[in-house]
């Protein structure tokens, strides 16, 4: 019953936006290699002065914010990342990160399908073995910033998994999710043509198998991809300043980007494309090769391609004649070097990183490192991104709010990468993330729709509102994912299960929960052992979980309460569990500043 107060206490606290500025004490660090070991005592507070590749760590305050840092690039970190990175300093770890290799889905997808089903190689690869090669990935793959961008990619550029084509056939997902990892540090024009030539967004956005017009036997090319690569994917509704401020009109309205009459047209850019393993144009389903279809990036059947003469935006023509893929690649350079590109998809990706209200001046400074026909130009984007004054010092103005809900996905993987948890040598990470789906509403490439799990420009009513601020992932807080929230807590927390086996809460066994067959690694509890010594003293608890879950921005009246809590309990792991618990659901750490 006490802790049940101290829960409502901490739900029925007011959420605020407000946000505290950082003191910065930079280190320069020389001749890193990435694997470098790093070794400190868990028994002494993170404050005192230890070591990485020889450099002193000293300050609390620039170890607090190499945990934000992190918290805003990455599905999370544990204590010896942190300091890694206050060591070396954000440029260098960017640096550091974009040499990385991509850690594919696909194949990790595919092992896990060999790993778990026992199936034979003629049977279904199920949507759940991307979602386990998904998590597995995230919490386990060095190229973590890769892995965050691909996975913002997938909220901009949605398809969604629910049809059962894709469900059956998870390699559609794989190699979709290989398509953003792949881009993820690159040009900005060669991800938009992927992601235009990909089986799966053709057969999500219905451009697979798009026929040219014929009007006697009234078929017209379809206008649903056409419509969404410049609605969501590139230039938005209305005309942008460079800065993402809306142009008006003479009376006062926004500007539309484009009308339908662009659409229609757009439309016969995209006819003609199909599969991409075969010779074959028609229907999917009609395909003998499913998965290589949808695995296959698809290719243009010209006798299917509109070759007429096409009038784009702002009055580029297509001439009549070209092949289809000329007209193709000539309509995504078109669309990627729109003037309204730039700062769309810079606040876009703001938002899925640092703040859900960019400045003007932050998404101008951002737009304008935004070339999109540059190799590896998505470097300096996110370099812009994260390392701009705006993400670093986190200063409040008068006219907007700094910070954004964090999305339940990252709430979950920040917790499970904090304590750096080593892969199951028998069974890696299986972890399906199907029941945190029907417990939060969120799982990767789960979107509900095309235009994601929340929309950029949604508003809470209240305060949130009221100061014309927006905060998209409220969209989604709804009274029953904020109960899952604390069920997967309870369970993930409380009962230790690292990789949950059940979605029934209550289930506390194989026998009562899903039948995975002999497989108990779907049984693996989390071992907190090797942290506990952080427990013998509340204060350093609290200090130690406010830097790898809250990266430092728990309150002093939170901070109190949490300590209150854990004084009264007689167990280091009895205090362990119950102070992350508590800071888990605490608005400070649900808030990222």
């Amino acid at each position: 019953m006490q802790r049940t107060g101290l829960i409502l206490l901490l739900f029925c606290w007011m959420i605020h936006l407000s946000a505290q500025p950082f003191d910065h004490h930079d280190f320069i660090g020389a001749g890193h290699d990435y694997g470098v070991e790093v070794s400190s005592s868990p028994s002494e507070a993170y404050t005192a002065q230890e070591t990485v590749d020889g450099f002193d760590i000293q300050y609390e305050e620039q170890l607090k914010a190499a945990s934000r840092f992190l918290a805003q690039a990455t599905f999370g970190a544990d204590l010896a990342t942190i300091k890694m990175v206050a060591a070396m300093g954000y440029e260098a770890w960017l640096e550091e990160q974009f040499a990385l290799p991509a850690a594919l889905t696909l194949e990790e997808l595919l092992q896990q399908h060999a790993l778990y089903t026992g199936l034979g190689e003629e049977e279904e690869v199920w949507s759940a073995h991307f979602k386990m090669a998904w998590s597995t990935n995230v919490l386990t793959s060095p190229d973590q910033l890769r892995q965050r961008m691909a996975y913002a990619l997938s909220q901009i550029m949605v398809v969604n998994s629910a049809g059962d084509l894709f469900n059956d056939f998870a390699q559609a997902q794989g190699s979709y999710y290989d398509v953003l990892l792949t881009n993820a540090f690159g040009a900005y024009q060669e991800l938009l043509l992927d992601v235009a030539l990909s089986p799966t967004m053709g057969v999500f956005l219905s451009h697979y198998n798009n026929p040219k017009a014929n009007p006697e036997l009234n078929i017209h090319p379809d206008e649903n991809f056409a419509r969404e690569i410049m609605q969501l994917f590139s230039i938005g509704l209305w005309k942008m300043n460079p800065n993402g401020s809306y142009q008006y009109d003479a009376d006062g309205q926004y500007i539309p980007t484009y009308t339908n009459a662009d659409i229609k047209e757009m439309a016969q850019v995209f006819t003609g494309l199909g599969d991409g393993a075969h010779d074959f144009f028609g229907p999917v389903q009609d395909s003998d090769h499913p998965p290589s279809t949808l695995s296959t990036p698809m290719r243009m059947y010209e006798e299917h391609h509109d070759k007429s003469e096409k009038r784009l935006l702002n009055g580029v023509v297509l001439p009549a004649g070209q092949s289809g893929m000329e007209d193709i690649r000539q309509a995504v350079a078109h669309l990627a070097e729109h003037n309204n590109t730039a700062p769309f998809i810079a606040r876009a990706l703001i938002q899925r990183f640092t703040t859900s209200n960019p400045s003007p001046a932050y998404i101008a400074h951002v737009a304008e490192v935004f070339e999109p026909n540059v190799a590896n130009n998505f470097q300096e984007v996110l370099k812009a991104i994260l390392l701009y004054p705006e993400a670093r010092s986190c200063q409040l103005s008068e006219q907007y709010g700094f910070g954004k809900l964090r999305e339940p996905v990252i709430r979950l993987t920040n917790f499970l990468k904090a304590f750096h948890l080593e892969a199951n040598p028998a069974a890696d990470f299986p972890m399906e993330l199907e029941c945190f789906y029907d417990h939060v509403g969120q799982a990767p490439l789960d979107a509900p729709s095309v235009f994601n799990f929340y929309r950029p420009d949604y508003a809470p009513q209240g305060s949130i509102e009221q100061r014309y601020l927006v905060a998209p992932e409220f969209q989604i807080m709804t009274a029953p994912n904020t109960i899952g929230y604390i069920n997967e807590l309870e369970q993930r927390v409380n009962r230790q299960e690292y990789t949950q086996i059940d979605c029934n809460p209550d289930a506390s066994s194989a026998e009562e929960a899903i039948d995975y067959g002999d497989d108990l690694a779907y049984l693996r509890k989390m071992d907190l052992e090797p942290w506990l010594a952080w427990a013998e003293e509340p204060e350093t608890l609290v200090d130690y979980l406010d830097l790898v879950l809250a990266n430092g921005l728990l309150s002093e009246s939170t901070r109190q309460i949490i300590q209150a809590a854990i004084e009264q309990l007689p167990t280091a792991l009895e205090r362990f569990k119950m102070a992350t618990y508590l800071i888990l659901l605490s608005p400070d750490y649900i808030i990222l500043k």
